[in-house]
């Protein structure tokens, strides 16, 4: 049984007739389901609660990567498989997932290619692809078995899928959501005057990591998956429990 679960956004009259197209689409491939409109005033534990009593097994999730990151935090304690539509904009993690376009994602719902993927856990808070850390002083504390310390400036990011900006060439082996890892990716930033004169860049440093604990001195912000933002000092781990998720072909792992 399959339910879909519409983001608030998409109350705006400007996707009517995007969500009816996608609605005939679903019909037209035997995979209709319940549908429920989010919004402040329904309690989404609650009903995610009753209908996964009632029999539901695949969640799709239609809006956006913060709709995603949402659902997630509170599908994860069930047996359910996830599914993505994305509409609108900021939808970096289903086309991660291989799913470009809400028109596509329907034939990929349908063709349910399902990946077992890891999940990151921020204190009492699940991500799927990446945190991103403002630079600041800061320590990093991996496996209570040693100590990273960048610079100041260096760019922090904790990936779980490959980063645009990690080159494949020179992260060969790291950056697979499926292997209980994740990674802390350090980049040193280059001044506008080593860049004027060709300088070239400070190589990237790539850390594997099960569980580590960022510490600063003073609060610096920690955003999750380009949504949440939380503060240090924060705890991050693998969580035990892997997300089963709905893939497209061209995903990028």
């Amino acid at each position: 049984m399959y339910l879909y679960l519409y983001d608030s956004f998409l109350n705006n009259k400007k996707y009517s007739r995007l969500l009816a197209k996608i609605e005939t689409r679903l019909t037209d491939l035997g995979i209709g389901g319940k549908i429920f409109r989010l919004s402040p005033l329904r309690n989404l534990n609650e009903l995610l609660a009753d209908e996964v009593r009632g029999g539901a097994k695949t969640i799709v999730v239609v809006g956006n990567d913060k709709t995603l990151s949402q659902i997630i935090n509170l599908a994860v304690k069930y047996e359910v498989i996830i599914g993505v539509i994305p509409v609108g904009t900021e939808n970096k993690i289903a086309q991660l997932l291989g799913i470009n376009s809400s028109e596509t994602a329907c034939d990929i719902l349908a063709a349910r290619i399902i990946e077992r993927l890891d999940l990151g856990k921020i204190n009492n808070t699940y991500f799927l692809s990446d945190i991103s850390v403002d630079s600041g002083q800061l320590t990093i504390d991996c496996e209570n078995q040693f100590r990273i310390i960048p610079q100041t400036r260096d760019q922090i990011n904790i990936c779980n899928f490959r980063p645009i900006c990690a080159q494949a060439e020179n992260s060969e082996g790291y950056f697979n959501p499926r292997d209980g890892l994740m990674e802390i990716l350090i980049r040193p930033l280059v001044s506008g005057f080593k860049h004027f004169l060709k300088i070239s860049k400070p190589q990237k440093s790539i850390i594997p990591f099960r569980k580590i604990a960022i510490k600063s001195r003073g609060s610096i912000a920690v955003v999750t998956d380009g949504q949440k933002v939380m503060k240090t000092p924060v705890e991050i781990e693998i969580a035990p429990k892997k997300l089963k998720i709905i893939v497209g072909k061209n995903r990028s792992f």
